[in-house]
């Protein structure tokens, strides 16, 4: 098998020849890796890393060029960040929400919205075709429950559930309108070569859903169930990145026709991989899992291998399991030796050739 084929076997639940494998990190590990492994691209890092997805995200994902310099820029949402160093790397940090404060739905309608054209998709079918071997996962915008939590403020925004319903559901229908419209013009004019679409789009923390079921079922699973069918009409596979404690809503996710769950916080409430595969493993493939809070960074050589070998026993049981880390982006604090230890684990473990 190649790459591609690797991936899409695993996502429709058929046993590859290995276990897939995936990876991002932040900038910082991108350089670490690098100098550690004398490779000088992107393409050579991956090839040393054995790993079979390529993401292509589109120009203007976050911020214009005119603005990703700054030290303080605004994206094209209109939310405004700072960049904030510590020690070993720097991030760029909410310092803005320009809807905080404005509490009315008249608010919402005189606000300056981005259009779905301000991201540029027009790079991907080539770079598609340059990774024709790599499982293609195409990015079109945040998920607008995560833009509403930006422009609004999550503190506010989680008091509009509470207490302005209307405005929380017009905030975030608004937002699910302009990325509707931008995932329809990236598949329908861009998305040759395009196997998996992905979104992310955080409702939870390390012990639970930010807010109740019932308020996700309203207001979440209508906007995500119409993306989802935008998808699936372009025969793509949806993957929706959903840190923390997600089990409660697995079962409506599973109803909106998700394919793919990122990252698997193997730590969080009721994420326990065994009792994943055991209610949802027929229904939905786990994308990510190696624990990123302590072993990854913490953990001993042999504790990174013995983990990816803990979760591919677990999880990659009749196929639906892509491995990597348990965010999308391994942090700072990792040390590469473990990284390494946990892609050659990957890779060699349970070959089936």
């Amino acid at each position: 098998m190649n790459s591609k084929e690797r991936v899409l076997a695993a996502v429709n639940h058929k046993i590859p020849d290995r276990v897939p494998i995936t990876f991002d990190a932040v900038k910082e590990i991108y350089s670490a890796l690098h100098g550690h492994l004398g490779v000088d691209t992107k393409e050579e890092l991956f090839d040393r890393l054995h790993i079979d997805t390529w993401m292509i995200l589109p120009g203007n994902f976050v911020y214009t060029k005119e603005e990703q310099n700054k030290i303080e820029k605004t994206t094209v949402w209109g939310h405004k960040t700072i960049v904030k160093e510590f020690p070993g790397g720097s991030y760029d940090e909410i310092c803005y929400s320009p809807l905080a404060g404005k509490d009315e739905i008249s608010d919402l309608k005189s606000f300056k919205w981005t259009s779905p054209d301000i991201f540029d998709f027009s790079h991907f079918t080539q770079e598609a075709k340059m990774h024709a071997d790599s499982a293609i996962i195409g990015v079109f915008t945040w998920g607008p429950y995560f833009v509403a939590s930006f422009l609004r403020g999550l503190e506010n925004l989680m008091t509009d559930f509470a207490i302005r319903k209307d405005y929380a559901s017009y905030l975030i229908n608004t937002i699910a309108d302009i990325s509707e419209a931008a995932l329809a013009r990236m598949l329908e004019n861009h998305g040759e070569g395009i196997d998996i679409v992905y979104m992310a789009d955080d409702y939870c923390s390390q012990d639970g859903p930010l807010f109740s079921p019932e308020d996700f079922k309203e207001l979440i699973v209508p906007y995500l169930t119409r993306l989802v069918a935008i998808t699936h009409k372009h025969n793509k596979k949806f993957l929706i990145h959903i840190c923390g404690a997600v089990r409660p809503l697995m079962p409506m996710l599973i109803d909106a026709g998700v394919d793919m769950l990122e990252p698997i916080q193997t730590r969080a409430a009721g994420m326990d991989p065994a009792g994943l595969k055991r209610d949802f493993g027929k229904d939905i493939c786990f994308y990510g899992g190696v624990d990123i809070q302590q072993i990854l960074n913490n953990g001993t050589i042999q504790q990174v291998s013995d983990e990816v070998k803990r979760l591919i026993d677990i999880m990659d049981k009749d196929g639906g399991y892509i491995i990597g880390p348990g965010h999308t982006y391994i942090q700072a604090d990792t040390p590469v030796e473990n990284i390494i230890a946990m892609y050659e684990t990957a890779y060699s473990y349970k070959l089936n050739v």
